[in-house]
């Protein structure tokens, strides 16, 4: 991954981004990307050339209200799930060709991470409340008919570690579980334990890989990296400290509620992506870590869970998604404007 095979954003006649959130590549090798500031999802043609915006935020049947997920299908086809709008939506090409509501409770809930091949969408948990007892809170893996609007467990899941309401302050390096969908399978892991786990549809283990990892513990670099990204960033969760002072005492409230464990590791990795073959590409973790952040590099993984090897992407990228021999990511450029960036995979 040297060389782009495009970029779309910041050139001349280009569609101006604002806030992209995520984005896939579509089997035909169009892309769509979603602009969460705007609510747009836009499609660009193969060669990265703008086609058309397939949707934008509205409470129409063609509009979305929120994107939730959005998972490509075939050659043309994308598949939407609208938490605002509490629907499920089918487009094919430019056109929308279904919707399906769902419960509200069931889309604030869980979030789709993929389709079997039944079409039944697998889903995991996505909100909860803090102050629950246990030692880890359980996250659900559900697979939902939206034909018959019937909704079935298949397993439970380390999600959520315990942390005391009031307890103050927080690891700034904390542990959680994760699932995603690969190859029409959940696969889970927890970023503190050196171990990912398939199970199929109806919640039976297929396999699980184990490896033996170099624990790394936090030292004042890292705590320097997670200030100096907490100063940068202060500005996003309060807009109203316009003045130096004001932004500076916001920043020392911040770090007030964190403070670095040296005893505890950093987590093992970030949430993975999977790719159109079925293969797990598991993040490097990085301080400091934002699900708006680039990550240095991608340990790839079989459907066999076989390791494969280390992928090295260029500085600077985010990845939202690899299909088809190509890898749909987002480069941010001079003036913070954010650009959509498509590399083809290159084999060393």
């Amino acid at each position: 991954m040297d060389t782009p095979v495009y970029s779309h954003g910041a050139g001349a006649g280009d569609h101006p981004f604002a806030s992209i959130w995520s984005g896939v590549l579509r089997g035909d090798g169009s892309a769509a990307v979603y602009d969460a500031d705007n609510g747009d999802v836009v499609l660009l043609d193969p060669d990265g050339t703008f086609r058309t915006i397939l949707a934008t935020r509205g409470r129409g049947p063609t509009d979305l209200g929120s994107l939730t997920a959005m998972i490509a299908l075939g050659r043309d086809s994308l598949f939407f799930q609208d938490f605002l709008n509490t629907r499920f939506s089918l487009f094919a090409g430019d056109s929308l060709v279904d919707t399906q509501p769902i419960l509200p409770q069931l889309g604030q809930a869980f979030s789709a991470g993929g389709l079997a091949a039944n079409r039944h969408v697998l889903m995991s948990s996505a909100s909860y409340r803090r102050g629950f007892p246990e030692e880890w809170l359980p996250g659900y893996m559900v697979r939902f008919d939206p034909d018959a609007g019937v909704m079935d467990t298949v397993a439970t899941y380390d999600w959520v570690p315990f942390v005391p309401p009031d307890h103050l302050p927080r690891n700034p390096f904390g542990f959680f579980g994760i699932v995603l969908v690969a190859g029409g399978e959940f696969v889970y892991g927890r970023t503190d334990t050196p171990q990912l786990t398939w199970r199929r549809t109806d919640g039976s283990v297929r396999q699980i890989v184990r490896w033996d990892p170099e624990r790394i513990h936090p030292t004042e670099e890292h705590w320097e990296l997670f200030a100096t990204d907490l100063a940068a960033t202060a500005h996003e969760y309060n807009p109203q400290a316009q003045t130096d002072s004001a932004r500076a005492e916001l920043v020392a409230s911040m770090l007030r509620m964190y403070e670095l464990d040296p005893g505890q590791p950093l987590p093992l990795f970030d949430i993975p992506i999977g790719d159109d073959e079925g293969r797990v590409w598991l993040v490097e973790y990085s301080v400091p870590y934002q699900l708006t952040r680039a990550a240095p590099s991608y340990i790839v993984l079989s459907p066999e869970g076989e390791w494969l090897g280390r992928v090295a992407v260029p500085d600077g990228l985010r990845v939202l998604d690899i299909s088809g021999g190509r890898v749909l990511g987002v480069e941010m450029g001079e003036m913070d404007v954010e650009s959509v960036v498509v590399y083809e995979l290159v084999g060393r």
